[in-house]
């Protein structure tokens, strides 16, 4: 499974790319939703895209509906301490929220839950 990580604070990212990568998934990371976009583009598919909601110039929606240009089934995870957000930038549905401060744990659980077949969008 091949896991793209966006976000723009460099600890987060660390620690959420180290997780995943222990649990096995094939990790690209991101410190921008620019960066994230040239990634979906180059690339074109992913399993799981794990996004921050607030970042500069392209924000994690922007980044989601790029991923899901390429890919139309991928798989969303939000991470983000403004749920606010998802409604006022239009969200592309179905997606995942996992709200910030979350645990190494919750986001290892998080990201089981969209990963292990059978998974329903929410």
């Amino acid at each position: 499974m091949r896991v793209l990580v966006v976000e723009d604070e460099p600890l987060i990212r660390l620690l959420m790319v180290d997780t995943l990568e222990e649990a096995g998934y094939d990790v690209l990371e991101a410190a921008s939703g620019v960066e994230a976009c040239r990634l979906i583009d180059d690339l074109n598919h992913f399993d799981l895209v794990v996004t921050d909601l607030n970042m500069p110039k392209a924000d994690g929606v922007v980044v989601a509906k790029r991923a899901r240009a390429h890919t139309p089934d991928v798989l969303v995870l939000f991470v983000s301490a403004r749920p606010d957000l998802l409604k006022s930038l239009s969200a592309p549905r179905p997606y995942s929220y996992l709200p910030k401060p979350f645990s190494m744990e919750q986001f290892s659980a998080a990201v089981d839950d969209l990963l292990t077949p059978p998974h329903a969008p929410f």
